[in-house]
């Protein structure tokens, strides 16, 4: 009696299953990448409403969630709201608009988002000012939702 059909099979089985879990992650991808895009774009709708409670919802629970923004370290979600409340009162005094998002995946369950900004800002006497800016974000998925894990906010030092 030979096993070989049995192996032969088998291998075969294995492979189909391969390209067959390479598919479904390529085609998982493109998925992923829409679901991230769409998580920045409520941020920063959010953020141009001054809607702390909308952007605190897109924001990582976990201890080690960060936020950077020219220089200062913001660390802790509690601590990031405190921040966020700062800017109440704020609402049309600025408009972040994003460039083209660049997403990599890394892995499954994290992402890396990297985009130009430009900001639009009415002073006090009511002149608008433009200064170009970046972002990059890192977003975790937690049991099924793109969360924010770490945000970093800078704007050109010639600015």
């Amino acid at each position: 009696m030979t096993m070989r059909p049995f192996f032969q099979s088998a291998l075969a089985l294995a492979f189909l299953s391969l390209i067959h879990g390479a598919a479904l992650a390529q085609a998982a991808a493109p998925n992923a990448r829409t679901q991230v895009q769409d998580v920045v774009r409520a941020y920063v709708d959010a953020s141009n409403k001054v809607d702390i409670t909308a952007a605190m919802e897109l924001m990582s629970r976990r201890p080690e969630v960060s936020s950077v923004e020219d220089g200062n370290i913001t660390r802790g979600w509690d601590a990031i709201r405190q921040a966020a409340d700062e800017m109440l009162g704020m609402e049309g005094r600025f408009k972040v608009a994003v460039g083209s998002m660049d997403v990599t995946l890394l892995g499954a369950a994290n992402a890396l988002v990297v985009a130009p900004t430009t900001i639009t800002i009415v002073d006090d006497a009511g002149q608008t000012v433009q200064v170009k800016g970046a972002l990059s974000l890192v977003l975790e998925r937690v049991q099924g939702a793109w969360k924010i894990l770490h945000e970093h906010h800078s704007i050109r030092a010639e600015q």
